[in-house]
Parts: C-alpha cells; structure tokens; sequence
C-alpha cells in the first residue's frame, strides 16, 4: 500500500494542514509511516474521516514538553511576584480600607476610577 506524505512549511502545522492516513492505513503500513514521523514530520490518524491522533517523533514530542516547562516556569514567577507584591504593608492596608468603606467612599472610588480610565482612552 503505498502512503502519500506532504510536509507543511509551517514549523507547527494545524491539524488539518497535517498529512494523514487512516487507521486501516496504518495498520498495513506502519513501518512507513513510523518512518515518516520519525523523519519529522508529524502525522494524523484518522478513523471513520475523524482525526483521533497525531502521531509526533520524540524530538517534537520533547520541544514540546520543554515549551510548556518553560512557560509553566515564567507564569509561576509571575504569580509569585504578583502574590508577594499583594503581601506588601500598602497593598494589605489598601485592602482593609476597600472591604471597611462606605457606601459613599466605594462610590467616590468607583467615579474616580472611571475618570482615569476615560483620561487613558485616545
């Protein structure tokens, strides 16, 4: 059975720009087809016209895994810049003013912080 491959030129192509074979395909002819995804070229597998899996070789497989440790890191860095800088004397002080203030005080609050925003806006 012979498998007909493209490769896209996008370095993460979406799903539906990626070569696919069927499940019956694959299973006549996986040595190909393992052969192509081990060249790099990420395929679909489809059964009954529905993609159910993206076959990846280990090298995307790991550029991906490294992708998201490296932003799982950043987002956790930022939360616990954020976290600490909620943590300051001022923010905690802001804090308590906000939940003990008047009706009137969280009214004038609300005008004035609308105001700003309206300043910012070309």
């Amino acid at each position: 059975m012979s498998i007909t491959y493209t490769t896209s030129h996008s370095p993460c192509p979406r799903l539906q720009e990626l070569p696919t074979v069927t499940a019956t395909q694959l299973k006549h002819s996986t040595a190909d087809v393992l052969d192509q995804v081990s060249a790099g070229n990420a395929v679909a597998v489809t059964r009954h016209d529905k993609v159910r899996v993206v076959l990846i070789s280990v090298e995307q497989y790991n550029k991906l895994t490294a992708q998201e440790s490296n932003l799982l890191s950043e987002l956790r860095t930022e939360y616990r810049t954020m976290l600490d800088e909620m943590q300051s004397p001022e923010q905690k002080a802001a804090a308590l003013r906000a939940f003990n203030a008047t009706p009137e005080e969280l009214g004038a609050a609300a005008v004035l912080g609308a105001q700003r925003a309206a300043a910012k806006q070309p």
